[in-house]
């Protein structure tokens, strides 16, 4: 498997995660510490990110055996960066505008430029 592959496959890991814990902060209840504790152990989205969690965690720690620490870790958390804003977008949590546009195309352009360099 390349280390561009294992970086996508962690930054998408990585989407996931964030999205599973939105999820549960939205259904965490805060009443007491043990209802908080059997909220999160209870919820569905928790044991998704759990499980996203552990693939990030893998694809991350098989990409830097083969590449640099330094493009990987950019990479992973701009491509999930840029993934995130587009999936947020597509399910309306959050709104665009010009300014995060060309936010995100120069994080895409960092990367490039890293990638190449």
């Amino acid at each position: 498997m390349t280390h561009w592959t294992l970086i996508l496959i962690a930054a998408a890991a990585n989407i996931g995660l964030n999205l599973c814990l939105r999820q549960v902060g939205r259904a965490v209840e805060t009443d007491s510490i043990l209802r908080l504790i059997s909220t999160v152990l209870l919820s569905p989205w928790a044991w998704a990110s759990v499980l996203s969690a552990g693939v990030l965690l893998t694809a991350f720690v098989a990409a830097i055996r083969v590449y640099s620490l330094s493009l990987t870790y950019a990479a992973v958390t701009a491509i999930a960066m840029v993934g995130l804003t587009v999936v947020s977008v597509a399910l309306q949590i959050e709104t665009v505008n010009l300014a995060r546009v060309a936010g995100l195309a120069l994080i895409v352009a960092g990367i490039l430029v890293s990638a190449f360099a």
